[in-house]
């Protein structure tokens, strides 16, 4: 997380659109903030349209109508807490560029139960997805030394293991090779139409200290009650009975920042009424706004246009005053000239 640091780093670390505006602010102030020089004396009246200040009131205009977008955009992307505001960014990351490679288990492994240990070589600061037969199955932070470890159901028969690494963007890396290994069917006559599985269309969720994270499960197979634990990674477990299956959701606040990049892992297990049991590895991510622990980041900023909408407003009156000036000038001379005739 990002947060802090004066002004000006702030807004450099906006995007890219929001640094644009501001750019086009900083651009105007600078023009319009140069000093009109009048025609040198000679005696005569010089027509009030040579002057520039049709101009530099339509410059001004134009620096409002853009400070005013910024505002409006900022606070409708913001919600205030302890009179700041937060706008959600993600800091553009790197494509993984090598692939992750699974070392356990090895090609032609057969198993009689699962979850199995799944464990390999992945880029650094990367979360590695394991998918069997393209199914995902389970996900995992690749330490500081290059290395992924978790447990991972497979399903009955034939499994193609894979694992790919993502970045924050979700963007993948290299297609690891394939690792073939296979369950064995158990002795009661389970099929596979009847295996336990958990499952969840998000491999990692992210929120900051005490806002609430929500995942997305599905229950697949197995048969009904089915009897649920939920281990958060940060020494707190939960449990939880579904009727049938099915998708679900469930619901959890961490306290503080997580571990290696603010990580957590989250380890589900399920038990339905026949005794087959299923489990998934997840990652959560917990982030301070006073760290910078993952590419995905919200930004908190203090809302700052309070100084600048006074300086717009004395620049406007400023030159507003110049120009009646000018003209009360201009009407004393032509009093003047015409005395004298």
């Amino acid at each position: 997380m990002l947060h802090g640091g004066n002004f000006w780093s702030k807004m450099c670390a906006w995007n890219a659109k929001k640094r644009k505006h501001v750019c086009a602010i900083i651009v105007l102030m600078l023009g319009v903030s140069i000093r009109h020089s009048p025609h040198h004396h000679t005696g005569r009246l010089r027509p009030h349209r040579e002057s520039s200040y049709g101009l530099m009131f339509f410059i001004v205009l134009c620096l409002g109508v853009i400070l005013l977008s910024v505002s409006f955009s900022a606070s409708a992307s913001s919600a205030p807490k302890n009179g700041a505001f937060s706008v959600t960014a993600v800091v553009s990351g790197p494509r993984p560029s090598t692939p992750a490679v699974i070392t356990t288990p090895t090609n032609g492994q057969v198993f009689q139960a699962d979850p199995i240990d799944v464990a390999g070589t992945c880029p650094g600061k990367s979360l590695v997805k394991i998918f069997t037969n393209g199914i995902f199955v389970g996900s995992s932070i690749c330490d500081a030394s290059g290395h992924f470890k978790l447990k991972s159901d497979i399903v009955i028969g034939k499994n193609e293991l894979t694992a790919l690494p993502f970045n924050a963007n979700n963007q993948s890396g290299p297609d690891s090779p394939v690792v073939s290994v296979s369950l064995a069917f158990p002795s009661g006559g389970l099929g596979f139409s009847q295996q336990l599985l958990l499952q969840s269309s998000n491999f990692y969720r992210g929120a900051l200290p005490d806002e609430v994270i929500t995942w997305p499960l599905e229950i697949v197979g197995g048969v009904s009650p089915y009897a649920l634990s939920f281990s958060w990674g940060d020494n707190k477990d939960d449990l939880l009975t579904r009727s049938q299956a099915g998708p679900f959701e469930l619901k959890h606040t961490y306290q503080k920042v997580g571990g290696y990049l603010g990580t957590y892992p989250l380890i589900v297990k399920a038990t339905d009424a026949a005794g087959n049991h299923a489990f998934l590895q997840l990652t959560s991510i917990v982030n301070s706004p006073k760290g910078a622990g993952s590419s995905a980041s919200a930004l908190t900023i203090t809302p700052n246009f309070k100084f600048i909408w006074p300086l717009w407003i004395v620049l406007f009156l400023m030159i507003l005053c110049f120009w009646f000036g000018e003209r009360r000038e201009k009407t004393i001379m032509e009093r003047q000239m015409a005395a004298m005739a």
